[in-house]
């Protein structure tokens, strides 16, 4: 398959990376001196739970041209950048399958309005990582999987080959039947933890120490969870409405002050809360205007998120 991955930070480098080695034919879209850094040094990941570290040399290019053809296209930018993003992709006419893999909560229909002769379906990745003097450190997150889904819910043939693909890569994938509603909870669950990390200067490991601290995320997502139910959104995965609704709040406080110091919150989460302040503040945006759009009140939700989406 001819995969074109646009966007060259974190997620893109390490999916652009670990296909390319499986053998797919894969072409990294970035720009200006992330462009010019990779074309002289490739994509240096580093798995920090083992210490592997590999350079892969993966083709680039800066533009995605009007008759290019790749038989997927990989979208992996920050939710800020997304606007940006369409004109580049409706102005190709010679690919119709495209993977948006971000924060995604609330854009289902601009997409499909904006890219009515595209094949739309939506993802999120199951690793997290910083980039630091061009080396990515990174984790595969063990309660996560790469998850994928069509947006109308059905276990397509495009998306069993996508599966198949990102496995052969060495992902363990998850498809969603619910992928709207399991980017929705997501995105609750995100901004929390990314206004909790950030109110912590952005330390996830000095959150973890802080007990009230961790109770008001804890809370703040609980309300969130419980406003989106309310509004007929199924809680998915199964792991968080479990570990937020179910057990009991001691249990749930104790698992996070236990994660926010361990390697989930030191290298998957807080890296990119902090490089990526804009996006974790319009991702509280939108959380907030759906969760406002329920008659269940968020509380403290409501003030932890729009305490952060006013902080400079």
């Amino acid at each position: 398959m001819k995969i074109c991955i646009y966007g060259a930070g974190v997620i893109g480098c390490i999916y652009a990376a670990r296909l390319h080695e499986a053998g797919c034919k894969v072409t990294l879209l970035a720009r200006n001196e992330r462009y010019a850094t990779l074309n002289q040094n490739g994509i240096v990941i580093k798995n920090v739970l083992n210490g592997k570290q590999t350079t892969t040399r993966v083709p680039l290019t800066r533009h995605l041209e009007t008759n290019d053809r790749y038989d997927l296209i990989l979208v992996t930018v920050r939710l800020d950048q997304l606007e940006a993003v369409i004109p580049d992709l409706n102005g190709n006419n010679a690919s119709t399958l495209i993977m948006f893999m971000l924060n995604n909560p609330d854009i289902m229909e601009t997409l499909t309005n904006e890219l009515k002769q595209k094949h739309i379906v939506l993802g999120f990745p199951g690793i997290g990582g910083s980039l630091e003097n061009n080396i990515i450190d990174y984790i595969q997150i063990k309660q996560q999987h790469t998850t994928i889904g069509e947006i109308n819910g059905e276990n397509s043939v495009c998306i069993s080959q996508i599966k198949m693909l990102f496995e052969r890569a060495g992902f363990k994938v998850s498809v969603s039947g619910k992928i709207n509603a399991w980017l929705k909870i997501h995105a609750v669950f995100v901004a929390c933890i990314a206004a909790s990390i950030i109110n912590e200067n952005g330390d996830s490991a000095q959150l973890g120490k802080k007990r009230s601290s961790i109770r008001t995320m804890v809370q703040s997502i609980s309300e969130g969870f419980i406003a989106c139910k309310s509004l007929g959104i199924p809680i998915v995965p199964a792991n968080l409405k479990i570990i937020f609704l179910i057990m009991p709040q001691w249990f749930t406080i104790w698992y996070w002050q236990k994660a926010m110091q361990g390697n989930i919150g030191i290298f998957a989460i807080a890296p990119h809360a902090n490089k990526a302040k804009n996006e974790m503040q319009l991702l509280a945006k939108k959380v907030l205007t759906m969760v406002h759009s329920s008659s269940f009140p968020a509380p403290t939700l409501d003030r932890l998120l729009s305490s952060f989406v006013n902080a400079h």
